[in-house]
């Protein structure tokens, strides 16, 4: 690590962040054969905007040719369960929303902290190419979070740090300044052993081979990103109206879950009752705005248990 890498570290944890790493550009995208093979098996074949990026997601430099250094930020976002913020009551007549969505929009809180970190790099390295990025963008960024010895890809996916567990988002930047000094992190290893809690848990069996998910089974694709498909149906009852926080409740590592410090996170809406939904001012500036208010409703009904 460069001691403008060091700087920037300082920065990074001053503006927020609870973890930061860097690794060359050129290195081996960790997963990328995983990845590679989600595309080409159909997995992500409902995520049209995924596939749209495919050649950027396998390699950073087809973003930016000339990167030498990718940055990876981490932030957690635990703030406890849903007990802790909302009674019995109305959790048994609601649909729970992931931890992800209680407050305001990560993205942007995400973006305004990386592009000051930006800006402070700009100023130490005057016409260098910086680009911020997190996951709206075409960044693999579990893979890079790897690459700089942040943590390992979990059976379930999930990116877990070890001093963090999973509840966490990620983003970074990519630039042409040589930020690691020929560097490269040493990867932490991957620590899941003999455990299953997340395959066994998995209430749709989304995860279907450690480390294996396949997004036309996770709930998350048919309660956030195509909340009006009617192959969402097919997997009603399992209590959550938008997201799903299960294999990550379930997860060990979450016992080294940190509070966030990000005052913006605060929970707005922790559940969708549906004879009293958000409007659509109530979820501006929230992620409950990817699915949208109008269909609110609709998939608090649709996460009852089939029985009710």
């Amino acid at each position: 690590m460069t001691p403008l890498m060091q700087g920037l570290a300082v920065e990074a944890r001053a503006l927020g962040f609870d973890d930061v790493g860097v690794c060359p550009a050129d290195v081996p995208m960790p997963d990328r054969d995983h990845v590679s093979a989600a595309f080409d098996d159909g997995r992500l074949e409902p995520l049209a905007w995924m596939a749209a990026t495919r050649d950027q997601r396998l390699d950073v430099r087809v973003r930016m040719p000339a990167a030498q250094s990718v940055v990876v930020v981490v932030q957690s976002y635990w703030q406890g369960d849903h007990g802790a913020h909302v009674n019995a009551d109305a959790l048994a007549r609601s649909g729970k929303i992931a931890r992800y969505a209680w407050g305001q929009d990560y993205h942007h809180v995400l973006r305004r902290k990386l592009r000051r970190l930006r800006k402070w790099l700009l100023e130490r390295a005057p016409g260098a190419k910086v680009a911020p990025f997190n996951d709206v963008d075409a960044v693999t960024e579990r893979a890079w979070a790897m690459a700089c010895g942040l943590g390992f890809a979990g059976k379930s996916g999930m990116f877990i740090s070890r001093t963090l567990g999973t509840w966490t988002f990620l983003g970074g930047l990519l630039t042409d300044v040589d930020l690691h000094g020929g560097v490269v992190p040493e990867r932490v290893t991957d620590a899941c052993g003999t455990c299953t809690a997340c395959l066994d848990a998995c209430p749709t069996r989304a995860i279907i081979a450690p480390h294996i998910v396949d997004a036309r089974r996770c709930l998350v694709t048919w309660n956030v990103e195509e909340p009006t498909d009617p192959r969402g149906d097919a997997f009603a009852g399992h209590g959550w109206a938008v997201g799903c926080d299960v294999c990550q409740e379930v997860c060990p590592w979450n016992k080294f879950a940190q509070p966030t410090r990000e005052p913006r996170y605060a929970p707005r809406h922790v559940v969708v009752d549906p004879d009293a939904p958000p409007s659509a001012a109530d979820v501006k500036g929230t992620p409950l705005a990817r699915p949208g208010a109008d269909n609110l409703v609709s998939l608090a009904r649709r996460a009852r248990p089939r029985s009710v």
